[in-house]
C-alpha cells in the first residue's frame, strides 16, 4: 500500500480549485491556507501516509512522509498536538495504537520500528533496526502485545512489542517487497501481500505457509485488508482490480472488481462491502456480491495512502498526500461537515405560572 520510499513521489495536479473536487466543500481538510476551518487557522503542512482512530472514534492519529505524528479531533479537525519528529525524515509507512490507545508504534522507511507515548509523542524507548530495508507494512495481535511486519528485504517478521525480541524465524517466501501484511481477529492467521503478484497465508506460531500462493493480480499486490469476523479478505493491486478471498480456499471469490488505476489501500467492513481508494485519488464500492455502489468519486486530488472506518463502520476516513483528511458517510459517501464547535446543551426546567399575575 505504499511506495516503499523515503521522500514522497511527485504531485502531480495538487493545485485545484474547490469546484475541482467533488466534495470539497463539506469536508475535513488539513494543511493548506485555503484549507482553514472556520476561520481557525490550520495551518498543518503535511502528506498522511497513515491514518488511524483512537478506540473511542474520538481522535486522529497521522504519521507523514517526513516521519512525524500528529494528533487531531476527529469532529472538528482541530490539532491537539504535533508534529511530533519520530523517523528522521523518513516516511512511516506502517503504524498501529495499542488496544488502550496510550502507546503509538510506527515502521518507517528506515527500517526501524518506534514505540512513542500518544499524547506526548515522546519516546519509550530507542528505535529499534527491525529489517535491513523500508518496513512497509505493520499489523498487531488483539491485545496487542505482538507485533507483525513486512519489509522491502522480502521477509515479514514477528515481534514482541515491549522488549523487540523476535518471534521465531522470519517468514520467508515472497519474491522481493512484501508490501502489506494483516491478522485475522483470531490472531491465527497472517496474511501478506507482495511484489512478486501474490497474496499469501501463514501460521503464526510455527512461520510455516498455509496453503498455496494466491495468485489473481496481473502485477505487484499493495494492500489488505481482513472482514472484522476473519472469514475472508480483500487485496488491491497496481493492477487497478481487488480481488476477495475466501480465508480457506486458494481461489478468488468471484471475477475482479475493476477500479481503472493503482488501489493503494482497500477496506472490507463487515457487511461484506469493498472500498478501494485509488492512486489517481478515487474511491471505488463494490457490495458483497461485487455490484458497483455508485460511480467512482474522485476525492483526493493525489494517491489516497490511507483509509479508516469508526468503530461502527458508519463514517469513512481517507488521507492522501494532496494534505487532506477527508470524512465521508460511508454507506452514502456523501462528504460530512467539520462541526464549528462542541455543543453543550444544558436541560432547564420549564416554568409554568398558574392565575392571575401582576405583569
Amino acid at each position: 500500500m505504499n511506495a516503499g520510499r523515503g521522500s514522497p513521489l511527485p504531485r502531480l495536479g495538487r493545485i485545484r480549485t474547490e469546484a475541482a473536487g467533488n466534495g470539497a466543500l463539506g469536508t475535513t481538510r488539513f494543511g493548506t491556507e485555503a484549507s482553514r476551518i472556520d476561520g481557525s487557522g490550520f495551518d498543518i503542512t503535511t502528506d498522511v501516509s497513515v491514518i488511524a482512530l483512537t478506540s473511542d472514534d474520538a481522535e486522529i492519529v497521522g504519521t507523514d512522509c517526513y516521519g512525524r505524528m500528529y494528533r487531531w479531533e476527529r469532529l472538528t479537525g482541530l490539532q491537539l498536538a504535533g508534529p511530533f519528529a519520530l523517523h528522521a525524515r523518513r516516511t512511516i509507512w506502517g503504524m498501529v495504537l495499542t488496544p488502550d490507545d496510550l502507546e503509538v508504534v510506527t515502521g518507517g522507511a528506515d527500517g526501524t520500528l518506534g514505540r512513542w507515548e500518544r499524547p506526548t509523542g515522546a519516546a519509550f524507548a530507542e528505535r529499534f533496526a527491525a529489517h535491513a530495508a523500508p518496513v512497509l507494512g505493520l499489523a498487531r495481535t488483539r491485545e496487542g502485545h505482538e507485533l507483525v511486519t513486512a519489509s522491502r528485504d522480502g521477509t515479514v517478521r514477528r515481534w514482541e512489542r515491549t522488549t523487540w525480541s523476535p518471534l521465531g524465524e522470519p517468514l520467508r517466501g515472497h519474491f522481493g517487497a512484501v508490501r502489506a501484511v494483516a491478522l485475522t481477529p483470531d490472531d491465527d492467521l497472517i496474511v501478506t501481500a507482495g511484489q512478486d503478484g501474490t497474496v499469501r497465508r501463514w501460521n503464526p506460531k510455527a512461520g510455516t505457509p498455509l496453503g498455496e500462493p494466491l495468485r489473481g493480480h496481473a502485477g505487484p499486490v499493495q494492500s489488505l485488508s481482513i472482514d472484522p469476523e476473519g472469514r475472508e479478505f480483500a487485496s488491491g493491486g497496481l493492477d487497478g482490480t481487488v480481488r476477495r478471498w475466501d480465508r480457506g480456499a486458494d481461489r478468488p471469490t468471484g471475477a475482479p472488481l475493476v477500479a481503472g488505476a493503482p488501489v493503494r489501500c482497500v477496506l472490507l467492513t463487515g457487511d461484506g462491502e469493498i472500498t478501494a481508494a485509488c492512486s489517481n485519488g478515487t474511491l471505488h464500492r463494490w457490495d458483497r456480491t461485487g455490484q458497483r455502489i455508485g460511480a467512482a468519486l474522485p476525492a483526493h486530488a493525489t494517491a489516497i495512502w490511507s483509509m479508516t472506518t469508526t468503530r461502527d463502520g458508519s463514517e469513512l476516513l481517507t488521507g492522501g498526500w494532496d494534505r487532506r483528511i477527508l470524512r465521508w458517510e460511508r454507506i452514502t459517501g456523501v462528504p460530512l461537515r467539520p462541526a464549528r464547535t462542541l455543543t453543550r446543551i444544558e436541560t432547564v426546567p420549564r416554568l409554568e405560572i398558574q392565575g392571575t399575575t401582576p405583569f
